[in-house]
């Protein structure tokens, strides 16, 4: 029996969409379309499934995952689950060719006809920038991107992996909302977090302060929903491995994480980490990157677990190295 997610309004249509996504960045299992065979087929549909069950709506691709295949395996998952399209919500990404970017607006066009074709549908419900381009001005960019919003066959406008002044500009010539931005964010990666020069931490005085790029803060400031990618480190927060020798920060946030495992009915670390995201008042969404319908089970488990703010603190220093000022 499908469970019940807690949702949170989302878009220009505050359309209720899952507090965890499913990223589908390794559905087809490998990135040569020409080997995705009956197997691979099968496994994504089992994926897909489970997604459905634990209570998951929200679907995030690009058009270069598996090097289209990703898209493509997706159409036989909403094949297979008839009805399904009317039940979630539908994200794709455009920008990343072979060694550039390109938001060039024939390029944008051509890369939505084609998921579109992929996918099997006749619109998307969010349609993302997937890197900054340097050689685009962000006029073009927006122009052809409010045309396809008007044209019905986008829903929604967002970014990833922009910055706030490059989301600052994008906007100032868009006319549809900005809705999300796409990014890396976990007890590995804090940089979303702090307002500064990104990378490392800065000085203030004698006192020693975390820099970053302030993008959680322009998120809430102008209401747009972070969708974090790696949500588990690149894995290394699940739990299902140990630490290397020499990385001192996952083998200092993992320690914290499972000794925090019992005070919560013995949620793994995995959990423990996404809980951690979704307690952050921007209404992060964490994007589950997995074709394993166990892991997926697992994953959507954190959506019932309400960290305390002294746990989350616990968390944040023990991924920090140090202690809150």
């Amino acid at each position: 029996m499908p469970q019940t997610m807690p949702t949170q309004p989302f878009g220009v249509n505050q359309v209720p969409v899952s507090r965890i996504a499913l990223g589908c960045m390794g559905l087809a299992g490998t990135w040569n379309p020409a080997e995705v065979g009956p197997e691979n087929t099968r496994r994504a549909i089992a994926a897909f499934e489970a997604a459905l069950d634990a209570g998951i709506t929200f679907y995030d691709h690009a058009d270069i995952y598996g090097g289209t295949a990703c898209e493509s395996v997706f159409k036989d998952c909403l094949a297979a689950v008839p009805g399904s399209r009317d039940r979630i919500f539908i994200a794709t990404k455009v920008g990343i060719r072979a060694g550039f970017y390109d938001h060039s607006p024939d390029y944008i066009r051509e890369s939505l006809r084609g998921s579109l074709k992929r996918l099997g549908v006749e619109y998307v419900d969010l349609y993302q920038l997937h890197r900054p381009d340097p050689l685009s001005h962000p006029a073009e960019t927006a122009q052809v991107l409010d045309e396809l919003v008007r044209e019905g066959l986008v829903k929604n406008v967002g970014v990833s992996n922009y910055y706030p002044h490059q989301t600052a500009a994008l906007q100032k010539y868009l006319e549809a909302p900005i809705v999300s931005n796409q990014i890396a964010i976990s007890l590995l990666r804090l940089d979303p977090i702090y307002e500064g020069a990104a990378g490392g931490r800065a000085q203030s005085g004698n006192a020693t302060c975390d820099a970053g790029d302030g993008v959680l803060d322009q998120c809430e400031e102008m209401g747009i929903t972070p969708l974090a990618y790696s949500p588990l480190g690149g894995g290394w927060l699940s739990g299902r491995r140990e630490a290397p020798a020499d990385n001192a920060p996952v083998a200092r946030t993992l320690d914290a994480l499972r000794e925090l495992g019992p005070a919560y009915g013995g949620a793994t670390p995995g959990q423990l980490a996404v809980a951690w995201l979704l307690k952050h008042p921007a209404g992060i969404i964490p994007l589950v990157g997995s074709n394993n319908a166990e892991h997926i089970r697992e994953a959507a488990g954190a959506a019932a677990i309400s960290l305390s703010r002294e746990d989350w603190y616990k968390l944040w220093v023990a991924a920090r190295g140090v202690r809150v000022p």
